[in-house]
């Protein structure tokens, strides 16, 4: 099996130019030719491409519909990685029924969130849909309860807490991260804030109110968000990832297919779901993905979100694409994230909110630098010390670029 760990030996305009012709190609945006005429490592920085950004089903496909030429050394390795992907999505899904009737037996109300719902509701072959997590959101009164089904009926393993979730494994890491017996993450949500650089707002509740029992994946029951609640939650993660360098072509498909599926009074339950003040976390989602596909969003929807957006995020929406705000892009994305900072800000509090959390992060979220003391009551000495690295990394560099003078 190829490593999927080192990226494409090709210069970083080709593997960026194979990235938005990928972008736009799956979704049938441009002609075929495009991509007929690709050389062999184009078509294996495609691989690459496709394999971080859960989408090498989406290829599959569309290579078979399309029948353009491909190496034939690459069609048993992109076979090989998609039908492990697909049995992975099965076996997810399985595991996700199982959560399910044991928190419900434990009287825990449990909401289903984005791959979960969208793979067996929304792709017309679930099995099209990769799934590399379970989401799942609980109220936090019944985080201890969840916690040990999770552990003592459920066989999976205590991985990580943050600010929002308690991320449990089950099985072992294997090299393909697509393998059906890969490790399985599952992210046990107690609520639902997507931050961003310090700023952000909380969905829980309206994902709450906005969700309803439906039929699920064979024979099962679950609450699941309407589709207005839904959309609004994957727009939100994805403007999310994108915004810190982690947009993936699945966010392509999965807001077209949703888009897809929203009647009207879908998209009037969805105007009335996004505020003004939170327009600049939903509106980029769909910015993006309106430049790589046609979207049914109603221009008075679009109008309204771009009207509270501010106007720094709307230049840098119209000059990304998703080799730039992907992993293709091979600059370092680490930092305090005072760009993004910058893009979203709408106000003076906006950015007093953004230094506040850089140097003071919520307890949990610096449980991946600190995790022994973060579990005790001396957790604030955290900050000391992750401030203290800071200033350590700020002088080194003045002092570099001194000795260099």
């Amino acid at each position: 099996m190829r490593d999927y760990t080192l990226r494409p030996n090709l210069p970083q305009e080709k593997l960026a130019a194979v990235t938005n012709t990928l972008a736009h190609w799956l979704p049938g945006n441009i002609d075929d030719t495009v991509v007929s005429q690709w050389s062999l490592a184009e078509w294996e920085a495609a691989e690459w491409v496709v394999y971080w950004q859960n989408a090498l089903p989406w290829l599959v496909a569309r290579i078979d519909e399309t029948n353009v030429p491909v190496p034939d050394e690459l069609i048993y390795r992109f076979q090989q990685v998609h039908n492990a992907s697909r049995e992975r999505t099965n076996c997810m899904l399985a595991a996700c029924v199982e959560i399910l009737a044991a928190f419900q037996r434990a009287g825990i109300a449990t909401l289903l969130l984005k791959g979960a719902v969208l793979a067996p509701l929304y792709y017309p072959d679930p099995q099209q849909r990769p799934l590399a997590d379970l989401d799942l959101l609980i109220r936090p009164q019944d985080v201890a309860a969840s916690r040990e089904i999770m552990l003592k009926q459920l066989g999976y393993r205590y991985y990580s807490r943050s600010a929002e979730d308690e991320v449990y494994l089950r099985g072992e890491r294997q090299e393909n991260i697509w393998a059906p017996d890969n490790v399985h993450p599952v992210e046990i949500h107690f609520t639902l804030r997507e931050e961003y650089a310090g700023i952000g707002f909380d969905l829980a509740e309206i994902m709450w109110q906005e969700s309803a029992e439906r039929p699920y994946w064979q024979n099962s029951h679950a609450r699941i968000p309407n589709p207005a609640a839904l959309l609004l939650h994957v727009c939100a993660h994805t403007s999310s990832d994108w915004l810190i360098q982690r947009g993936r072509l699945m966010h392509i498909d999965d807001i077209g297919k949703l888009c897809r599926r929203m009647q009207s009074e879908d998209w009037q339950t969805f105007g009335r779901l996004v505020q003004p003040g939170t327009a600049r976390f939903i509106y980029p989602a769909l910015a993006f993905v309106g430049k790589y596909t046609s979207l049914p969003v109603p221009a008075s929807i679009t109008n309204a979100l771009r009207a509270n957006c501010p106007p720094a995020l709307l230049t840098w929406l119209e000059q990304t694409e998703l080799a730039d705000a992907s992993e293709s892009n091979p600059n370092n994305r680490s930092g305090l994230g005072l760009e993004i900072a910058q893009r979203l800000s709408r106000s003076r509090l906006d950015m007093v909110s953004f230094w506040l959390r850089s140097f003071f992060p919520r307890r949990f979220n610096l449980t991946k630098r600190y995790p022994k003391l973060v579990e005790t009551p001396f957790w604030p000495l955290a900050y000391l010390l992750l401030n203290g690295d800071r200033l350590r990394h700020i002088l080194r560099k003045i002092l570099t670029l001194r000795s260099l003078r």
